[in-house]
């Protein structure tokens, strides 16, 4: 048996990628291939992995988003470029506390049961355990990052990066605390995001209901919700209206309580919505909130934070919501005051933690001025410091800005960055980076600290930077930002990336990154979205057991930058199975070949002892003879005719890769113009595959972590 013909009988016919992808890994890991020295002399490229919520297992959408960092880091090392690709994850204060919220109702307890302190040690646990889960699935999904770097929003160095933003803001004049209506989750008790709503489509009814008029007969208001009508404080019509122009400033008095209400013209009144004639309650509905302030308004704050009714005096007082509804509709039919019902098809606003129907009320909460972050956000964009990929995403995060009014950075819950401000017992106000231990203005050493945590996206604003040790000046921090790209999806620019600009613009005086780039969303083969909850998730773990990890990552790369959402479609990434089977095989003739030195084991190619650098910096492959393996799996031993090359469409960028070595080859590949691209080697042969959809992104990948 001939050298060539024992080494291709060492390296297995067939592509096994669950022997081969792990033992590859932690191969990479020991030689340390991952870490970035920020002494460095080569050109720096930095991304800071978007960290995912500890919250459980990955799902398809980060196995997307990890292929999309990972191939561009990896090409960038392939560049000679000193790559920081930086990990960590999220605590994710609402779904966390969600999630270990039905743990505990599994066991039969509660949060209030364990008390603050238990509940705090539970969270820790939890911490340890899917920390350590999400770090073992970015390692199996092959993401060159680099550990030594981990960063987690809840570490001791990552607290004090959002402590000193806070009393930073606080010092500026810009955190306040003030009464306004927010979005209220009754089940977690606490105000989200307008950002973290999900709207759902609900078939209700649109109740009539007659309002009287004090000597002018009545007005006939529509709502959905006539519960709510027992918090209004005035009635509202359109200006150019002809119907009410005549009962603007009159009184009409509120059915079942009495109350006189205040008939004014507002702009804000739809006349084709229901009657045109609106009921204001401002203490719960934004759009009447901002009627009622323009108008002088009451505000009467009609439901408790359980979202039962708040109506002392009434019979429907402490009723559910759904149940005050019927009372009320059944003692306004009682008094002939329900002129009719219709069937009503509307969005309702539910938390996307809990899925518990949002209600609007009026809750004293932490506020963030905005404006002057906005602004220099909005000029780093009209100095073109931030590029947008796709481009059309850009109006998407400008639009948002330029209504961008005061963020409510306050929750109510028991999970998170607990708010730095402190009060002493004679009514002192403290805010301080560390708990302090008097009052610094009468000493006194009884100290309470404000129950209130902040808004996850606070401290994920920060992330870029704190990442590296901000605030302290540290290396990292002056040789890796600026980062150069971040790469999210578009549900969350508003939420993040504008937030990480306006932050990083704030702190440190420079744009956080220079590129964004916006990926498509993997639905359901059914078109729905992917939800663990709905069954309609996959996770990428059977996946990779399946078809292996160059599989699915060539998959996700190929449809990553789709210009739409993209179906799931499993045989695609069974498809890439086989495309690397195609690839295994190539290499078993490159390893077979004179010259190759032996591998350690079976299908392993000494990747140092075939990388030497070329006089730009860049690393080229340095691969031995080959032979042309046609579409049609047939083997040529010389250099092909072009009479016999068959017309594949794979695009596969040589020179990008640094694989052309051979002049005379080049010319001729140059010749045959763009029918085919391909990957030459010394000696005047190629090697070439058949088409499959976007493979070049798969040929990179497998290259990447294969060869």
């Amino acid at each position: 048996m001939t050298e060539e013909n024992k080494s291709q009988s060492e390296m297995p016919k067939a592509f096994d990628p669950q022997a081969v992808e792990a033992g590859w890994y932690a191969r990479w890991e020991a030689d340390a291939l991952f870490v970035a020295d920020p002494n460095s002399d080569k050109p720096k490229f930095t991304m800071c992995f978007p960290p995912p919520n500890i919250t459980g297992e990955l799902h398809m959408g980060h196995a997307l988003q990890t292929a999309i960092y990972d191939l561009i880091a990896r090409f960038r090392r392939m560049n000679g470029q000193e790559v920081l690709f930086l990990p960590g994850y999220d605590h994710a204060a609402i779904a966390t506390q969600n999630v270990i919220e039905k743990q505990l109702a599994r066991e039969g307890t509660t949060k209030e049961e364990l008390g603050r302190d238990g509940f705090a040690a539970r969270v820790e646990a939890w911490y340890e355990q899917v920390g350590a889960t999400i770090i073992n699935q970015l390692r199996l999904l092959g993401a060159s990052m680099d550990w030594s770097r981990l960063r987690f929003t809840m570490d001791s160095k990552y607290v004090r990066s959002v402590m000193t933003a806070f009393v930073a803001f606080y010092d500026r004049g810009w955190i306040y605390r003030a009464p306004r209506i927010v979005n209220w989750c009754p089940h977690d008790r606490s105000a989200i995001s307008d950002l973290e709503i999900e709207w759902e489509e609900h078939q209700d009814t649109l109740y009539f209901i007659r309002y009287p008029v004090e000597d002018d007969g009545d007005v006939v208001i529509a709502t959905v919700r006539p519960e709510t009508m027992l918090a209004d404080t005035g009635v509202a019509v359109n200006p150019d209206d002809d119907r009410y122009r005549q009962l603007v400033g009159k009184t009409a008095v509120l059915p079942l309580v009495g109350r006189k209400l205040p008939i004014v013209a507002d702009d804000a009144v739809e006349k084709d919505f229901g009657t045109g004639a609106l009921k204001v309650t401002p203490g719960h509905d934004p759009m009447d909130y901002e009627i009622g302030q323009r108008h002088g308004l009451e505000i009467v704050n009609g439901m408790h934070e359980d979202g039962s009714m708040n109506v002392p005096g009434l019979p429907y007082d402490g009723l559910p919501a759904l149940q005050a509804r019927q009372r009320v509709v059944d003692d306004l039919m009682a008094q002939g005051l329900l002129v009719k019902e219709e069937p009503y098809t509307h969005e309702v606003g539910h938390c996307d933690r809990c899925h518990t129907v949002i209600e609007p009320l009026i809750s004293e909460q932490w506020w963030l001025q905005m404006d002057e972050m906005r602004d220099r956000a909005l000029d780093a964009s009209e100095a073109g410091k931030v590029r947008w990929h796709p481009e059309r995403y850009e109006r998407t995060y400008l639009d948002w800005l330029r209504g961008l009014r005061d963020w409510n950075i306050g929750r109510q819950l028991w999970l998170g960055h607990r708010v730095p401000v402190y009060h002493c017992d004679n009514g002192h106000v403290v805010v301080s980076v560390d708990p302090p231990g008097d009052c610094p203005e009468c000493g006194s050493t009884r100290l309470t600290q404000d129950p209130d945590v902040l808004d996850t996206w606070f401290s994920s604003a920060l992330w870029p930077f704190a990442t590296l040790g901000w605030p302290d000046e540290t290396e990292d921090l002056e040789a890796f930002y600026p980062t150069d790209m971040n790469c999210t999806a578009r549900e969350i620019i508003n939420l993040w990336v504008s937030r990480m600009v306006m932050t990083g613009i704030e702190f440190i005086g420079e744009v956080p990154f220079s590129d964004v780039v916006i990926h498509c969303q993997v639905q359901a083969a059914d078109g729905r979205r992917m939800s663990k909850s709905l069954g309609t998730g996959v996770d990428p773990r059977d996946l990779i057991t399946k078809y292996g990890t160059d599989a699915l990552r060539a998959w996700a790369a190929s449809v990553a930058m789709s210009s739409q959402d993209v179906r799931f479609d499993e045989t695609r990434v069974e498809g890439y199975r086989r495309f690397c089977n195609k690839l295994w095989n190539a290499t078993r003739l490159i390893l077979g070949s004179p010259g190759t030195p032996p591998a350690e084991s079976p299908g392993m190619l000494e990747a140092r002892e075939h990388l030497e650098p070329s006089p730009d910096g860049r690393l080229r492959w340095r691969f031995c003879r080959s032979a042309v393996v046609t579409a049609y799996g047939e083997l040529c031993t010389g250099p092909p005719p072009p009479t016999v090359l068959p017309d594949p469409t794979l695009l596969v960028h040589a020179e990008q890769f640094g694989l052309v070595q051979d002049e005379q080859l080049v010319d001729y590949v140059q010749q045959l113009g763009n029918r085919l691209e391909v990957v030459a080697v010394p000696g005047g042969h190629v090697v070439y595959w058949d088409a499959y959809e976007r493979t070049a992104d798969a040929l990179e990948s497998f290259l990447t972590r294969n060869l």
